[in-house]
């Protein structure tokens, strides 16, 4: 039977908009049980609600509907809240980041936005196709200066396929970014979200030969099913070892961000899921004008209903929303099938994100307390993976502990 004969009368009952009404998934389930300490730390914030790319699968599609235009004002309010509430890294993505205020990039915010948060003793980091990147270096190349690093976005190591999936000839871009980076010696990432048919063998080689060329690490997020029809493309859970067991030979580790790894691994330092926890997304600014934010990017059902804008962040951060996630971390025994574990140390029930996700596409049930579909115990892995790993991490990069993402530096 094909998934899409199994999906559709779960697939026809989703509304991709609904998180604007700020029904959120459920807060309840774990009760008063305690929850881990809150270190916010690392964090994201999507700009713009403009792309002139339609990547099939994008996690910001369905946060995309236009709305007002991002002030100055607005800018340093949502900066004076990351400052006093001790953020040290953001990551400037989503959304092609240039397109702050429209597809105009005269419009554009962006400098202003980095020399706000630069000036703050926050550090930025970049995620793009591309364009953002050649943008900012030809026309506002002290923006380019102060970047601390940057996450260049492929779909595929090979052009022909990269560009089907962009809908548009952008191949070259990345390429030019890798380039410039190199060149002036700016830390920079190859960043895939993985799926069923670029996380092959056959592409995973190419993609480390290309980081490698460019002296770039490689950052792989398997890509979370947002909306229903992206579980066409996940990756099933045996291309996902075989794929993580082919990178951890060709690489250094950077960052073990992806639960199920640590685990096969035995990654002593093992922090499990970040969201809620170091980290949290900014989303883009609504049609009505309101900034919210959510524990993870790919989660929009758990935006708090409170407005970055009007609201404080620290009031943000000691939600209901918020809170959950770290009550899950903090009790991974309560995961439905991970009490007991002799890995539940090092995976605490997986990516909560992909967790929700699979089990909201697969059943329609909204939970926090599924556990990821990847779960080692379940999948029993045939691959032999190095153990008890040690972390390369001589630069700081933005998205080290922030998303459920693995780094790795081609040796």
């Amino acid at each position: 039977m094909a998934y899409q004969d199994v999906l559709h009368p779960i697939a026809s009952l989703y509304d991709r908009f609904e998180h604007y009404r700020l029904q959120t998934g459920p807060t309840h389930e774990l009760g008063e049980l305690p929850e881990i300490p809150v270190t916010i730390k690392n964090i994201g914030w999507t700009l713009g609600n403009d792309c002139p790319y339609r990547c099939t699968h994008c996690y910001s599609m369905n946060a995309r509907v236009k709305g007002q235009n991002m002030t100055r004002a607005m800018i340093e309010r949502v900066v004076h809240q990351l400052q006093i509430n001790g953020v040290e890294t953001v990551n400037l993505g989503g959304n092609e980041p240039l397109f702050t205020n429209g597809p105009n990039p005269r419009d554009t915010l962006l400098p202003f936005i980095i020399e706000a948060l630069v000036k703050s003793g926050i550090q930025v980091g970049l995620t793009t196709s591309g364009i953002t990147l050649l943008w900012l270096y030809h026309h506002y190349r002290d923006s380019f200066e102060v970047l601390n690093d940057v996450d260049v976005s492929f779909d595929s190591p090979f052009r022909e396929e990269h560009n089907a999936n962009r809908g548009a000839n952008v191949y070259h871009q990345a390429i030019e970014s890798l380039e410039i980076c190199q060149r002036h010696h700016k830390p920079h990432t190859c960043i895939m979200a993985g799926m069923n048919w670029n996380f092959s063998l056959g592409h995973l080689e190419h993609l480390v030969d290309l980081a490698k060329r460019y002296d770039a690490n490689i950052r792989i997020n398997p890509v979370k099913p947002v909306e229903p029809a992206h579980m066409e493309v996940a990756l099933p859970p045996e291309m996902y070892y075989e794929g993580f067991s082919y990178l951890l030979k060709r690489c250094r580790p950077v960052d073990l961000g992806e639960p199920p790894l640590a685990a096969v691994t035995d990654f002593q330092q093992a922090r499990r899921c970040p969201c809620g926890r170091t980290s949290f997304r900014i989303h883009s600014i609504t049609p009505t004008g309101e900034i919210y934010v959510s524990p993870c990017v790919y989660l929009h059902d758990y935006k708090a209903p409170l407005d970055l804008l009007k609201q404080d962040l620290v009031d943000i951060i000691h939600s209901p929303q918020f809170k959950v996630f770290r009550q899950r971390n903090a009790n991974p025994d309560m995961i439905e099938g991970c009490r007991g574990c002799e890995v539940i140390s090092q995976c605490g029930g997986g990516c909560s994100a992909r967790s929700y996700l699979y089990a909201l596409h697969q059943s329609g049930q909204k939970t926090m307390l599924a556990k990821d579909p990847y779960c080692p115990k379940d999948i029993q892995p045939e691959q032999v993976f190095p153990q008890r790993p040690t972390i390369h991490a001589e630069q700081r990069l933005v998205h080290m502990d922030y998303l459920c993402t693995w780094i790795g530096a081609p040796i």
